[in-house]
């Protein structure tokens, strides 16, 4: 069936070939075009069968049939040598195609401009120049009178849309440079003069972020095709600043077209990348970090690429003052994702490039008390951001900064640890467990000043879910971290009225469009998740919850403590046990099942920490409460995570004192099919 399909492909001829290079089917134009590339290669179509052709195609009506015609010369001009063909489709280019009413045409002739580049240089781009360049001069800027609708027509698109949509030509004519460069390779280093490099500055902060994309995409190839003489001596220092701007881009897209021109100049810096590292390096740093998947994942690359196998601290390290300088702007960026993001890379430097007081690094030395105090009170304003996932990474950055610099931190300690704990019983999950594990962390570093102050908060906020109203609440609008991140619209009619402070704003690509991610100069105290406008009460079966977490870490933290105090600590803690099974047992509120889950999902890493000793007098109810769990058959991880319980504790307990626990719970083992 394959060779009788390759046999009648051969067999095409160019009459039927540019007959379905019309076609309205995409698909089947693709096909004739990997047809057409089959005969050329194989020698079986002429250039007298093909030409023709093509030059009836793009002054044909149909749309379809000039992009394909447009598809189809590249293909020719690439095989064959024939300078009247492509003098011929350079005259339609230049006076109609570039200009053509369909995108996809237009689009298309890249193409061709790129193929006759590679055959005739420069004097290609001297004789479309004038056209590519004058249109991206003519169309920078729309008209406002030109937008305005006739009588009767429809009402004209909001004003923030020409930030995301189309730009008429413009975007296809920076796509047409960025090819003819692409096609004359080095021999484009002469056009690389202060008029080309003004004029991608000024589409690199153009309005649309279609045109900042193909703008930065056209210095990267400005940027390779270039002279190493030429690049460093006018074209490096002139673009730098508009490269930095381009990775710090709002717009992801745009941000890794920048993120492409950085490693471009980069690589063709090579030994003289140390003179762009102070505006360059912090960001690039930054963006390992960024939200957006292709963006975080490309300039890891980079990094690599960039630092070599002797790792990234030393090149942080040599310019700290420009590096803190990006971290401090991009903590107060008004994209939360990019809040994110620095508070990620100062959390890096203290556990990765600081070190430890007991463990330091040779760069440790650098980190001088300016330094330490600018970074501190940056993620102590981050900690307080109305976003929680900056709240959430700040939190963690802030117990790795206890750890690295705990003298500077320890004037900072009380406010520090009412922010976590107020962080414990915050409406977002994952909030509630890493701001325990960052008060552990603190605990660990300030225990005799800490310990008991930490004790009796847990002690006394642990069983309050014994009051827990039964219509509980779980606040269910946020959006998870990541990529896709856009927040829940609320539910609003026809009638209402939009608030114009969140109408018409700068739109982002990472999902904080929402009013709730903006940045503010103060978070409202005990609001909700996001800290917007609109309060979201305490629950608290939450907040023991999130004792229920500080529970296991300071248990997991004194287990690992070798001192004579341990010993006293975990009977501190084990003593609590009573009233973490009663908070457990607790049924009466709608979400007890989520309390439940998380609480077995733990049991067995407590018990680990605190010792089959400790455990075992209390034993028995916390069998007889997880023994309940396994029969809830509604909530099927709950089951789950009940019966791993059930079985870590039989298998770590001697036999006779589990049987004898099981007999006091009146739990029948065998029935509860653990094993």
């Amino acid at each position: 069936m394959a060779s009788s399909t390759v046999v009648q492909v051969e067999a095409q001829t160019a009459e039927a070939i540019f007959e379905q290079l019309r076609d309205f089917r995409n698909l089947t134009r693709e096909r004739a075009l990997e047809s057409l590339r089959e005969g050329l290669r194989a020698g079986r179509l002429e250039a007298e069968a093909v030409e023709p052709r093509i030059r009836a195609a793009v002054a044909d009506a149909s749309w379809e049939a000039r992009q394909s015609g447009l598809a189809a010369a590249a293909e020719a001009i690439s095989t064959w040598d024939h300078p009247g063909f492509r003098a011929d489709i350079l005259c339609k280019v230049r006076e109609k195609l570039l200009l053509d009413p369909e995108y996809r045409v237009r689009k298309a002739v890249s193409v061709v401009l790129r193929e006759c580049c590679r055959r005739d240089g420069l004097a290609v781009f001297d004789e479309v120049s004038a056209a590519v360049l004058g249109d991206i001069q003519a169309n920078f800027r729309r008209k406002v009178s030109e937008e305005k609708d006739d009588a009767g027509q429809p009402p004209a698109p909001p004003t923030f849309l020409p930030d995301t949509e189309g730009w008429r030509s413009l975007e296809t004519s920076m796509g047409a440079l960025e090819a003819m460069m692409q096609g004359c390779g080095a021999a484009f280093t002469p056009r690389i003069d202060a008029a080309m490099i003004d004029l991608l500055a000024e589409c690199s902060k153009h309005t649309n972020r279609f045109v900042r994309e193909y703008a930065y995409f056209a210095m990267k190839n400005a940027f390779e095709v270039c002279e190493k003489e030429a690049f460093l001596a006018m074209v490096a220092p002139r673009t730098v600043d508009l490269v930095s701007s381009g990775i710090g881009d709002n717009w992801s897209q745009v941000r890794y077209a920048g993120s492409v021109a950085a490693r471009a100049f980069m690589e063709k810096a090579g030994e003289e990348q140390s003179r762009f590292f102070p505006q360059l390096l912090g960001k690039m740093c930054l963006n390992r970090h960024y939200v957006a998947e292709g963006v975080r994942l490309y300039c890891q690359d980079t990094w690599r690429i960039i630092c070599g196998p002797q790792g990234g601290a030393r090149l942080l390290v040599a310019h700290l003052d420009s590096v803190i300088d990006a971290y401090v702007a991009a903590a107060q960026a008004p994209n939360h994702a990019v809040r994110e993001a620095a508070c990620h890379c100062i959390a890096e430097l203290a556990g990765r490039v600081a070190g430890s007081p007991e463990q330091q690094t040779p760069y440790r030395q650098d980190f001088t008390q300016p330094r330490v105090q600018r970074l501190l009170d940056t993620l102590l304003g981050c900690f307080q951001d109305e976003s929680w996932p900056v709240r959430d990474v700040a939190s963690v950055a802030v117990g790795k900064f206890v750890v690295a610099f705990p003298a500077q931190c320890e004037p900072l300690r009380s406010e520090l640890v009412q922010l976590w704990f107020e962080q414990l019983a915050d409406n977002i999950p994952s909030l509630r467990q890493n701001g325990a594990a960052a008060l552990a962390t603190a605990v660990g570093i300030w225990t005799p000043a800490l310990w008991d102050e930490v004790l009796a908060t847990l002690t006394s906020t642990l069983p309050v879910v014994l009051q827990q109203p039964e219509n509980s609440q779980i606040f269910t609008d946020y959006a998870p971290s990541g990529p896709f991140s856009v927040p829940k619209p609320k539910p609003a009619s026809l009638q209402d009225k939009v608030d114009p402070a969140f109408a018409n704003q700068t739109m982002y690509s990472c999902g904080s469009i929402a009013p709730k991610t903006f940045k503010r100069k103060s978070r409202v105290k005990d609001s909700g998740c996001m800290n917007c406008s609109n309060d979201q009460p305490r629950q608290l079966w939450e907040a023991s919850e999130g004792m229920m977490y500080l529970l296991v870490e300071l248990a997991a933290l004194v287990a690992r403590d070798p001192s004579p105090a341990a010993r006293a600590r975990k009977e501190s803690l084990a003593a609590l046990l009573p009233s973490l099974t009663s908070a457990f047992a607790c049924s009466q509120y709608r979400h007890h099942h989520l309390l439940k889950q998380r609480t077995c999902e733990r049991l067995p890493g407590l018990t680990t920490s605190l010792g089959v000793d400790l455990v075992l007098p209390h034993l028995s109810e916390l069998l007889r409460a997880t023994a309940d769990c396994v029969a809830m058959s509604t909530h099927l991880a709950l089951q789950e995570n009940a019966r791993a319980a059930l079985l870590a504790w039989q298998q770590s307990v001697p036999p006779a004192d589990f049987d004898a626990a099981c007999q006091a719970a009146g739990v029948d083992v065998k029935s509860l099919a653990i094993g």
